[in-house]
């Protein structure tokens, strides 16, 4: 019974630890909204996915809806900044800029979309889209961050594509394998001190 609990023991932090190995990677995304006050109107709404706590990039910004109809689509192509701080699940700082003449389908090539952080002519938290395919008006005299109203939500997702872990099948039969083999040897142990 001695050696049966030691088995015990000794298998169970190995299952243990075998199902946080295999546990996917997850991906901090956040749902986008904003008033495009500095690019002639409407309300834009989308999502830019793939973040993770500290700064990086996006593996995507995708512009969902747009009530003056443009601009619709993915911008991660050729953007020519994508700079994303996240920091406790909070969006706290960005620097985006996706020209559409410089990406190629199924990027979105018949608009521009930017978001920034940083303050500018009084308005910080700022964002546009434009039907420019070369430029895109990041501040204006008079527009502020109100006129602006960018807001964040943020959600967890499963990545598409998880980072390589061990198969935990694999991993568990070592394990198991060790604690067989030391099992054995405890109870040739155990045989041996009864002589």
């Amino acid at each position: 019974m001695h050696i049966l609990k030691q088995t015990f023991l000794m298998l169970v932090p190995g299952i243990v630890g075998t199902n946080f190995l295999a546990m996917p990677a997850m991906a901090i995304s956040f749902n986008f909204s904003f008033d495009n006050a500095l690019n002639g109107g409407g309300a834009v709404t989308g999502v830019i996915r793939g973040l993770e706590e500290g700064t990086g990039a996006a593996t995507s910004v995708e512009v969902l809806s747009n009530t003056t109809g443009f601009g619709l689509g993915e911008y991660i192509g050729s953007p020519s900044s994508n700079s994303w701080t996240v920091m406790g699940g909070e969006l706290i700082a960005f620097d985006f800029i996706s020209f559409g003449i410089r990406n190629t389908p199924p990027a979105t090539t018949d608009s521009t979309l930017f978001f920034n952080s940083s303050e500018l002519m009084g308005a910080s938290f700022r964002a546009g889209v434009n039907s420019n395919i070369s430029s895109v008006i990041t501040g204006r005299s008079g527009v502020t961050t109100e006129d602006i109203a960018l807001t964040f939500t943020q959600f967890t997702q499963l990545d598409d594509e998880p980072e390589s872990v061990p198969e935990p099948a694999s991993v568990l039969s070592l394990f198991a394998i060790g604690a067989v083999a030391t099992g054995s040897v405890l109870k040739r142990k155990e045989a041996f001190n009864q002589r």
